[in-house]
């Protein structure tokens, strides 16, 4: 297996972002019940990605990862758009 470079990983990102975005533009101009449908699609195909292509010990740091890159996402946005507060995250051992 090889590994991706920055360079690489950057381009598929961007391609996905790019895909995605354009995507939730289309569903958000259908009306709010087509666009939390898309929301909520985006989720189950992620979830079925982890289950199908996984072992089933990787399910959790996967999820862990998702779930991280996530709140992330939506702390950036509403940084963005002057919405105040933290997501704070609590970590178990």
């Amino acid at each position: 297996m090889s590994v991706m470079t920055k360079e690489e990983k950057l381009a598929q990102t961007t391609e996905i972002v790019k895909f995605l975005t354009e995507k939730n533009e289309e569903a958000k101009k259908a009306g709010i019940e087509q666009h939390a449908h898309f929301i909520t699609s985006i989720a189950y195909t992620l979830g079925s990605l982890i289950g199908f292509d996984l072992k089933p010990m990787g399910y959790g740091p996967m999820l862990g990862t998702i779930i991280e890159s996530l709140t992330d996402g939506l702390q950036m946005a509403a940084t963005e758009k002057g919405v105040e507060g933290t997501f704070v995250k609590i970590v178990r051992d």
